[in-house]
């Protein structure tokens, strides 16, 4: 199921539109379906008349152009990083622990 269009998204969509961007890629940049941008773009539909009134976002506001990373793949490596922070977290107790018993150990050869 597509995502829905919210109200901040409609000026940075017009002012793709308005760059020559490829529909496609707008849609993939806000995971929407493409006939959306479609709809603001010509005005038709609910969504077109709602977005007429709204003005596009200057340049500088925009996103990159394509080809760039989407929303979705950068999730994706956040959720990879993050399996990589608790993994490495469990190696780095272990280490921990294992430091420990050595420091106990040298301890107890020095005391004998």
């Amino acid at each position: 199921m597509a995502r829905a269009i919210e109200d901040w998204m409609i000026p940075l969509i017009k002012g793709m539109i308005a760059r020559g961007d490829d529909h496609s890629d707008i849609a993939a940049w806000f995971l929407i379906n493409q006939g959306r941008i479609s709809e603001i773009k010509t005005g038709n539909s609910f969504l077109g008349e709602r977005a007429s009134t709204i003005q596009e976002a200057p340049s500088e506001q925009l996103p990159p152009t394509a080809p760039t990373v989407s929303p979705y793949e950068i999730l994706k490596a956040q959720s990879g990083l993050w399996a990589a922070r608790v993994a490495l977290q469990g190696v780095q107790e272990k280490i921990e622990k294992a430091l420990v018993a050595v420091e106990n150990a040298e301890n107890r050869m020095k005391t004998e």
